[in-house]
This record gives structure tokens, C-alpha cells and sequence, in this order.
């Protein structure tokens, strides 16, 4: 059964379909190293990008929420295991449908389904979500603004049929982005954080827990204006662009303060603590990269350096940040094997394959931005450390069948 409390399956269809995400960026990686004519690159990035935050980071967001807020009584209703099953279906398909087609007509049709059914699943746990503490504050408004972002999918096709790819195009994917990115799932993952916590029975501050929720949750919505920035010199955008950072700093010293909290009490093994720190560090980075976004200079030059500051940012949430946060958390519900001496060193490659395509691509970007010479052979270092993730994934994944979890 796709929802019963017990099983792994879930997880790892969802880490299947992280590793085929991150095959096909690696097969970009390639085409940058060695150019080829036979590889659709914007097909591929559509594919690649649709399939990692939707089949790797919703799918095993949403079944830890199932898992951790939903009680066993109510998992066992048709909606859920209707809703999952037609999800499963659906997500592995965007990887053949962008590929051979592009956004076209069925790629918006699997779109389509995966959004109407999410939106089914996202009802029916708001109302099995059960208690007001902070942990479920924090999934409910995750929810809400997940809830947010799918409007944009719904508009985006009307902009698509009477504009075209204008700024409005651009902008509407970007609410969609920062909403899922900076709403679903930042929210969701430290809801899922807290109530580990809980459950392991690790004090934490309740008035600590409130601050960073309140902070993060009035930051959310007008953080929206920096990512317009780009398409607009008004400088209200700039100014609550800027407010919405300061706002998301102040969330961030909670959360430090909770975090410190946290690790004197916590008895993690060693890699459980190398997650958790590697990605309260991307975290972090990413609020002052938000902070720096808010100046003019900054967004000229990050829009003129796309392919490695913007790049490195979705890179830096996605796997330095959301990847790892979700390794930590299906661990500690006991739905991966990560203590296995095979799948630390899968972990230590995945991990040193990020940090140091991150340094690659910003350092490249700082380099053209303060006019040095560039990086010689960058595409291929770039494709090298790319594979060295892969393989650490590959590792992690082989060792799930041949290993049990050590108790």
C-alpha cells in the first residue's frame, strides 16, 4: 500500500525519479562540455527541472507530511491512495513528454493532472491536519502557498495564447517558483523538522518556534518583488524587496537560535549531523544571496551572469539545500538507509559534488562580473563534479536493496 506507514516504496520511486532528474542535467553538463546538435537542451531542462522538485522534492515532501500529520486511520481513505497513485503515474511520464515534445499539448496535460490531483491531496491534509502548534502551522501555510503557486500554471497558459513569452510570461513562472520553493517547501520542511523534534523529544522554545514562523510566514508574500526586480526599475519593488530580505534575516536568527537548542540535546549519528548542518548552511546563504538581490547592481548583474548566478541559486535551494534537508528527514523516519558505510560515502560524493559545482558556478560569475580571466576548462570541471553527484546518488540508491537500516 502506497500510504501505509511502514513502507519505503514512496521514497524511493520519488529517489528514482531524483536520480533519472539528475542523469538528464548531467546529460546538459555534457552538452556544455562537448556540444552536440542531437541534445534538445530546453526540452531537457524542462524535463529535468518539472521532475526534480515535483517527483523527487513534492512527492517525498508530501508522503513525510502524510507519514508525520496524518493519522493512521486517515491514510487509509480511497483519496489518498487514488490521489498518490495517479501522481506516480503522471511524473515519470514529463520525462519522456518535454524531452520529445517540449511544453507542448501533453506535457500541459500532464501538468494539468499533476496539478488538479495535488490540489485534491493538498484539501484533504489540511483537513486531517490535526493541532495548532507551530510544526502544524507551518505545514498548513506550506499548503496555502503551495495552493498559491498552482494558480500561476493556470495563467500561465492564458499569457502563453495572448502575449507570448513577454516579462509577464517570465514573471508568472516565477511566482510559481518562489511560491513552491520559498513557500511549499521551506515551510513544509521545517514543519516536518519541528515535529521530529517533537516526537524525539527535543525541547525547543515554543517562543522561539512562534518568532520564526511569524517572521517567515509576513516575509513570504512580499518577497515575491524581488524576484520581478529583473523586469522593472520601480523602486517601491526595490524597497519592499528589500524589507521582505531583512524580514527573512530576522527568521533566520530564530531559526539559529532553535538550532542551537536542538544540537545539545540531539543524539544523531555523525552523518545525520553533517545533513542537517550542510543544509542549514545552504539555507542561510540563500537568505543573504535574497538580501544581496534586493540592490540594483546586484540584479543587472545576475540577470547579464545567468547561466551562473541564477543557476547557482536554484542549485544552491534545490540540492544544497531542499535535497539534503530531504535525505535528513526520510532518515530520521527511518525510510532510507543512510548509516551503511556504502551509503555514507555515496552521501560525502553527493555532498562534495554540490559544494563544489556551487563554488564553480559563483566563482565563475565573480570572476566575469569583476573582469578576470575565467576559468579554464569550467565545463568540464563543471560536468566532472556533476558526475561525482551522480555516483554518490547511484551509491545511495544501490545500497537501499542490499542493506537494512541499522537500528
Amino acid at each position: 500500500m502506497l500510504v501505509n506507514k511502514k513502507s519505503k516504496f514512496l521514497y524511493l520511486y520519488a529517489f528514482t525519479l531524483f536520480i533519472l532528474s539528475a542523469l538528464y542535467g548531467l546529460l546538459m553538463r555534457w552538452n556544455f562540455a562537448f556540444p552536440t546538435k542531437f541534445i534538445a537542451y530546453q526540452n531537457l531542462l524542462q524535463s529535468h527541472s518539472h521532475v526534480a522538485f515535483l517527483g523527487w522534492g513534492y512527492l517525498t515532501a508530501i508522503g513525510a507530511i502524510m507519514h508525520i500529520f496524518v493519522s493512521d486511520t486517515d491514510k487509509q481513505k480511497k483519496v489518498y491512495k487514488s490521489t498518490l497513485a495517479i501522481l506516480l503515474v503522471v511524473i515519470p511520464l514529463m520525462l519522456i513528454s518535454f524531452p520529445l515534445g517540449g511544453y507542448k499539448a501533453f506535457s500541459i496535460v500532464l501538468l494539468a493532472v499533476f496539478g488538479i490531483t495535488s490540489y485534491v491531496l493538498s484539501f484533504r491534509i489540511l483537513k486531517d491536519l490535526q493541532g495548532n502548534n507551530t510544526s502544524v502551522k507551518l505545514i498548513k501555510y506550506g499548503i496555502y502557498y503551495y495552493l498559491l503557486s498552482g494558480l500561476a500554471t493556470w495563467f500561465l497558459g492564458f499569457v502563453i495564447a495572448t502575449q507570448g513569452k513577454t516579462d509577464l510570461y517570465h514573471n508568472t513562472i516565477y511566482f510559481y517558483l518562489h511560491f513552491l520553493y520559498n513557500g511549499f517547501f521551506v515551510f513544509a520542511l521545517f514543519g516536518l523538522l519541528f515535529k521530529i523534534f517533537e516526537n524525539q523529544q527535543i525541547l525547543i522554545s515554543e517562543k522561539l518556534q512562534k518568532g520564526f514562523f511569524l517572521f517567515l510566514n509576513i516575509a513570504c508574500v512580499p518577497a515575491y518583488a524581488l524576484s520581478v526586480l529583473w523586469s522593472s526599475d520601480f523602486s517601491l519593488f526595490y524597497v519592499i524587496g528589500f524589507l521582505a530580505s531583512v524580514l527573512q534575516l530576522i527568521s533566520l536568527g530564530f531559526l539559529l537560535k532553535i538550532m542551537r537548542q536542538a544540537f545539545l540535546q540531539i543524539k544523531w549519528r555523525f552523518i545525520a549531523k553533517i545533513l542537517i548542518k550542510f543544509a542549514l548552511i545552504s539555507y542561510s546563504l540563500k537568505i543573504i544571496s535574497q538580501i544581496l538581490s534586493a540592490f540594483p547592481y546586484i540584479v543587472e548583474k545576475s540577470m547579464a551572469l545567468k547561466p551562473f548566478f541564477i543557476i547557482g541559486y536554484l542549485h544552491l535551494f534545490t540540492l544544497g539545500f531542499l535535497s539534503v534537508f530531504l535525505f535528513l528527514i526520510i532518515d530520521q523516519l527511518g525510510k532510507i538507509n543512510l548509516q551503511e558505510t556504502t551509503s555514507k560515502v555515496g552521501i560525502q560524493l553527493f555532498l562534495t559534488g554540490v559544494f563544489i559545482t556551487e563554488l564553480l558556478l559563483f566563482l565563475q560569475g565573480f570572476l566575469f562580473m569583476l573582469q578576470f580571466d575565467a576559468i579554464k576548462n569550467y565545463s568540464l570541471f563543471l560536468l566532472i563534479f556533476s558526475f561525482l553527484m551522480v555516483i554518490g546518488l547511484l551509491i545511495i540508491y544501490i545500497n537501499q536493496f542490499f542493506r537494512e537500516r541499522i537500528k
